[in-house]
Parts: C-alpha cells; sequence; structure tokens
C-alpha cells in the first residue's frame, strides 16, 4: 500500500522526508496557458524527483458540467490538455470531485442535471482509457455540492459509466461529516481505488478522534490495497505535521 498527500509545488521537496511515497497536486499547476510556463512548471515538478501519482480539483468553478451553460467543446479540450499533462508526469489516478462545477443550479430540472453528469464521466471515463489514468469519482458532503453525496451515489454513477477507468474515491472526512456508515464501503467493495484522508476538523491523520481501526479494518475487509492520500488543512509547521501523519498511517494501517 502506498501512502501520499495532496501539496503544492513549493512543497514537494518535503514529501519524501515526511515518509510519504508519493504527492497528489491540483490539476490547476497544469494549465498554464504559455508552452514555455508549462515547460518551467513540467521541469521544477520532475525535478523534485517525487513520484506524482494522483491529481485533484479537476475543474474551477466557472466551467460548468451541469446548467444551462455547459460547453462541452471547451471541456472536451481542456480535458485533452490536462490528461495529457498528467500522462507526461506520470499521474495514474484523477480524483474528479469539482463540487462548485457540478452543483445543480436552483431551479435546474434536478433529472437533467444528472444525465449531464453521468455525460461528463462517460466523457472522463473515454479521457482514462485514453491516457492510461483511473479516474475516480469522489463524493463530497451537503456543504461542498448538491449531487453525489455518499458512497452509495457515487457508485451509481461509477455503475452507469460501466468502464474499467471510472472508479470511486473513498473519503473519510466526507463520510464523518455526513454520518455515511463505514458498512456502506462493503456495498462499493472493489469499484473503490483510491481513499482520501484527513481527522477532525480536516486537520492531518492522527491529529483527532475520527475511529481510523474501524475504517482500516473495514478497508482491509473489502481488500483494498490502493493509494491512501492525505487531503487536509495543514498548520504552521508543515514538515513536522507530514512527518506525523506519514508515521500514523503506516502504523494504522499495518
Amino acid at each position: 500500500m502506498l501512502f501520499g498527500c495532496c501539496v503544492n509545488v513549493e512543497s514537494l521537496s518535503m514529501v519524501r522526508n515526511a515518509g510519504f511515497d508519493f504527492a497528489e497536486l491540483q490539476v490547476k499547476t497544469l494549465i498554464p496557458e504559455a508552452l514555455e510556463e508549462w515547460a518551467q512548471v513540467r521541469h521544477s515538478i520532475v525535478q523534485s524527483d517525487i513520484p506524482i501519482q494522483g491529481f485533484n480539483v479537476l475543474l474551477p468553478g466557472y466551467l460548468r458540467i451541469v446548467g444551462p451553460d455547459v460547453q462541452t467543446q471547451v471541456l472536451d479540450k481542456y480535458l485533452d490538455v490536462v490528461f495529457a499533462r498528467m500522462s507526461e508526469l506520470g499521474g495514474k489516478y484523477l480524483s474528479f470531485g469539482s463540487g462548485s462545477a457540478r452543483r445543480i443550479p436552483d431551479g435546474f430540472d434536478r433529472t437533467k442535471g444528472q444525465s449531464q453528469l453521468r455525460d461528463f464521466i462517460a466523457m472522463l471515463g473515454g479521457k482514462g482509457l485514453k491516457y492510461g489514468i483511473t479516474v475516480n469519482v469522489e463524493f463530497l458532503n451537503r456543504k461542498e455540492t448538491n449531487v453525489i453525496m455518499s458512497l452509495l451515489e457515487a457508485d451509481e454513477y461509477v455503475q452507469a459509466a460501466d468502464v474499467p477507468s471510472i472508479r470511486i474515491l473513498a473519503d473519510l472526512y466526507h463520510m464523518m461529516e455526513e454520518s455515511e456508515p463505514f458498512s456502506d464501503l462493503r456495498v462499493v467493495g472493489n469499484r473503490v481505488a483510491y481513499v482520501h484522508v484527513a481527522d477532525t476538523g480536516r486537520r492531518y491523520p492522527g491529529s483527532g478522534t475520527y475511529p481510523y481501526q474501524e475504517f482500516v479494518r473495514t478497508l482491509k475487509e473489502v481488500g483494498y490495497d490502493g493509494p491512501v492520500s492525505v487531503e487536509c488543512s495543514w498548520g504552521t509547521n508543515l514538515e513536522t505535521e507530514m512527518k506525523l501523519a506519514a508515521n500514523f498511517l503506516r502504523n494504522v494501517f499495518r
């Protein structure tokens, strides 16, 4: 099992020293418009010599995938750019959360919105197959969006897509926020391909009171052995907290 954490490019140098196996970056890192600027960003990432297995925050809020203003051609072009660049960096996993972009607007037909969301996930599945990247649908909590707010709801979209490049991201923070039982992990089973973790208040793992033993035990029951990535709000002493989080995860998943 590999352990990683969500960081920015400036913090990549701390990842390995902290005891993590890989880093997870935001997709916005990949989208400077000028090719020369992208070359500089790419060089700094490659020079860090840290494996970049995961990416998150796929879409900016203004790039809508649900509602009356969806621009399919713009989305398609955007996805081709970011998928190609993720692939260049060795990326294997993409987390699809993007709560603002997928929120169904007030007054908009919910059934149509859900259909648009399924169409977009199908588009992601096609890009994933083309570039060799697994797209993990991330359920969020109701403070962040109004659709796909549980493991079971995420599973409905994954099964509707019915392609091996579309799987589920199980996020401990969102499960705790929505009081979702860990037994739901048993329902979705091997369709989970990525895990995000945090702790109370979305701080680093080991700093709070989340029931990690039960969470880990349930993951092991369903045979999960994929990546585990920390997505949290780091404090002022980033390097120290990263080391504490990595050590805690290796012990609790042992």
